[in-house]
């Protein structure tokens, strides 16, 4: 009896030992639960078009672990887990999220931009404590929209031509100005027309310390003047003009915009071919990228016209878009602003329209950098790039090549070249299938059936109650960049 009560109470000891040991598994498993192992996604079928240039890989299989590209490979060889969540692109084409490098973001666009294909947007001017707050939010998961990356104010000589210009008096203002956007989450600075060539250098100086490009929509400063400045980038290829033509530097003051805007498109027409080929070739060396945003300026040049202005009038109807702004559904509806009441105008800008294309080529033969940018807020956002790439074709560029300029060459000029723009092992898990080969026509890469940014199948759908938490705000100065130019200059007096 004694050896049979003895091993009853080991049996005991040892069944009370398994349940301690197992209630502290599950405990430390409950604990642990957020350490889920990451979403397997392959995107399996299509023809790669990986953004690099390369061949097409047909047959192909993108898997994805979490927001990064795993690996690579074809049905063939391609091996996943049986858990992995399938996107079947067979019979499509998968190619990079796209990059529109530059847009004036409003709190409407978004669905917009990911439903044409479009994961990243670099913003151009903005309240820039709004466009700060909209990027983290998109970032955190908070807003469907694109990847954000922003300049903030445009920085100018007083006195600033629009609400989101920010003056500086000094060399010294500026580098201030410089480091406390950056600060604020700048990943480029932009100067503006009337913008002086000490102020300039003294800009790209203090950006380049930092590590951050600088572009600018120049008049003042010609191009050839910035690119020995050392500046990065010329937003609407401008300053070219004023290089090679006597064309005013001078930004006047004029009751008609759009006819300022019709003259700055008109003047390309006066540039000689021979001086214009030289001055692509000295920018190309160098190494200043032109961003001619044609799909904006030069679209009521392109024989294509007509067709945007129907295309932008569905998309005025679409009562999925509700919650698009009405004074800008009656500029789809009516394409007003592209459309030009004399013929004298329109003649003169055709022929600057195939001076420009022809400058573009150069440029680009002799090594030059392009970067596709669309100048988004007249045309339907998303789609502008999708057409952006049309006009680079149009001016003889490849389909490949175009797609290329759009995803790894934007990237690459954002300073994101490891993170973004190419379908390859290790970078962010953006990329879009088109049901056509838009190798064949340009035109396909708007047949977008699939999204997905950081490795998450997007909705790619029109919701007539869209709405981001933070809505644009109405813009009222001092803005903040001028609130803090104006405490670091105080502050130093108070210290003299």
């Amino acid at each position: 009896m004694k050896g049979t009560h003895l091993g009853l109470r080991r049996m005991l000891r040892v069944v009370c030992l398994s349940l301690s040991i197992l209630g502290l598994i599950q405990s430390g498993a409950s604990t642990q639960s957020i350490a889920q192992p990451e979403q397997m996604v392959a995107v399996i079928g299509g023809t790669l078009i990986d953004g690099n240039g390369g061949p097409p890989i047909p047959d192909s299989v993108v898997l994805i672990k979490g927001n990064k590209i795993a690996q690579i490979g074809t049905k063939a060889t391609a091996k996943f887990p049986k858990a992995t969540k399938i996107v079947d692109a067979t019979g499509k084409f998968v190619l990079p999220g796209l990059i529109d490098m530059h847009v004036h973001y409003h709190d409407w666009m978004g669905e917009l931009f990911l439903a044409n294909g479009v994961t990243t947007v670099k913003d151009l001017g903005n309240d820039l404590q709004w466009i700060a707050d909209v990027s983290a939010a998109v970032e955190q998961g908070r807003i469907r929209g694109p990847r954000i990356f922003y300049v903030g104010d445009g920085l100018d000589t007083p006195p600033p031509a629009r609400e989101t210009h920010v003056a500086v008096e000094n060399e010294t203002q500026a580098k201030r100005a410089v480091d406390l956007l950056h600060g604020k989450g700048a990943s480029a600075i932009k100067v503006r027309e009337k913008i002086t060539p000490e102020l300039l250098k003294a800009i790209i100086e203090e950006a380049h310390k930092l590590g951050i490009p600088v572009t600018g929509h120049l008049r003042s400063v010609d191009a050839r003047e910035a690119a020995d400045a050392g500046i990065d980038g010329l937003e609407h290829a401008s300053g070219i003009v004023q290089a090679l033509t006597d064309y005013p530097r001078r930004l006047t003051s004029t009751p008609n915009e759009l006819q300022m805007f019709i003259n700055d498109i008109k003047s390309f027409s006066k540039i000689d071919p021979v001086k214009a080929e030289q001055l692509a070739k000295y920018l190309a060396g160098k190494k200043v990228a032109l961003i001619p945003t044609m799909s904006s300026w030069w679209r009521m040049a392109t024989e294509r016209r007509d067709d945007f202005a129907r295309e932008d009038a569905e998309y005025s109807r679409n009562p999925q878009l509700a919650y698009v702004p009405d004074d800008v559904k009656k500029m789809w509806a009516t394409s007003i602003v592209y459309k030009l009441k004399s013929a004298d105008d329109l003649a003169e800008m055709r022929v600057g329209y195939k001076k420009i294309q022809d400058l573009l080529k150069a440029f680009y033969k002799a090594g030059g950098k392009i970067v596709a940018g669309s100048d988004t807020f007249l045309s339907v956002p998303g789609l502008s790039l999708q057409r952006e790439m049309m006009f680079l074709v149009d001016a003889g560029f490849t389909p490949m090549q175009a797609i290329t300029i759009a995803t790894r060459d934007n990237a690459e000029f954002l300073g994101k070249g490891r993170e973004l723009g190419t379908i390859k092992p290790g970078k962010r898990a953006d990329m879009i299938v088109v049901s056509a080969n838009p190798l064949d026509d340009i035109r396909n890469a708007q047949r977008v059936t699939a999204v997905l940014k950081d490795g998450q199948v997007i909705d790619i759908s029109y919701h007539p109650n869209y709405s981001i938490p933070i809505p644009t705000p109405t813009i009222t100065r001092p803005v903040w960049l001028e609130r803090e130019l104006d405490r670091l200059e105080k502050s130093k007096s108070a210290n003299r």
